[in-house]
């Protein structure tokens, strides 16, 4: 392609992406927790046409000593596409600790409307990866397990003029991998693993922990251009047998047609850590 082609096709593209602007938005956040652990990120999200959406997003958190001390870096992205009666969304997001525990995770979310409810199928599939150091006679030897999950579940959404509440759940089943973790951690030739079973007792790396059950309710509120919003989820550590439970309560505020921010608190309660309290903020902007 000689060079004045290649103008005329760059004026094109200038002019195709000029006569309409392309919705963009721009999500901040970050979340200190009562241990001292803390997390930021920032998600990007684009919509190219009226039926679909891309999304990517980074983030950081760090945990203290009490909440398992890991510190990793969540990477994510997202594709939407939707219609007038339905749609679906699919899902990738890595979390790295760097040093020995990683977790790979795609999703999918498909899901019809009728009159004031969409009730939607979702799917997961998880990839973990856990090193272990055992101690033999003359050495210490590091063994990585790599174990899987599926999971499946439902989510009902009911909206109605200012108001919007959903009720959500899914199941995960492991694969044999997981056993063959559990067999090593008991093992008396342990001599170090993650605590990957504390990561669910904040609300930094709930998500992140080896979980086999997931329900989740909330409910919004608008008035005007402020909404509160009330979030429960509960999900079930599969490695302690044991049970975390989380509140958050959120307040949002649209400063503008392009710019919201919001500030949360909660608590999550564990049966194995007690409870760690929560603050966050964020700050949405958009074209």
């Amino acid at each position: 392609m000689n060079s004045s082609r290649l103008r005329v096709v760059v004026v094109a593209l200038l002019f195709a992406t000029g006569a309409r602007a392309v919705p963009v938005s721009a999500d901040f956040n970050a979340t200190v927790d009562g241990t001292g652990g803390s997390a930021v990120g920032i998600g990007v999200s684009i919509s190219p046409g009226r039926h679909v959406s891309l999304s990517a997003g980074a983030g950081h958190s760090s945990g203290s000593d009490d909440t398992g001390n890991l510190s990793g870096t969540l990477l994510d992205a997202g594709v939407s596409l939707r219609g007038e009666r339905g749609g679906i969304a699919l899902t990738a997001d890595a979390f790295d600790d760097s040093s020995n525990y990683h977790a790979r995770t795609l999703g999918a979310r498909a899901w019809l409307s009728a009159g004031d409810f969409d009730i939607a199928l979702l799917g997961r599939h998880r990839e973990l990866s856990v090193e272990l150091s055992l101690e033999m006679p003359l050495r210490v030897v590091k063994r990585t397990v790599d174990f899987s999950a599926a999971g499946a579940g439902l989510e009902l959404r009911w909206t109605r003029g200012d108001v919007d509440a959903y009720v959500s759940g899914v199941l995960y089943e492991y694969d044999d991998g997981f056993d063959r973790f559990i067999e090593l951690s008991r093992s008396p030739q342990l001599a170090r693993r993650p605590r990957l079973e504390a990561l669910v007792s904040t609300i930094l790396t709930q998500a992140q922990g080896v979980i086999d059950r997931q329900l989740g309710a909330g409910v919004e509120r608008a008035f005007g251009r402020h909404s509160l919003a009330i979030d429960v989820s509960s999900v079930h550590d599969a490695i302690a047998d044991a049970r975390s439970v989380s509140l958050a309560v959120t307040w949002r505020h649209a400063s503008s047609a392009r710019m919201d921010w919001n500030v949360s608190a909660g608590v999550v309660d564990s049966d194995a850590w007690g409870d760690v309290a929560f603050i966050g903020a964020g700050l949405g902007i958009g074209n």
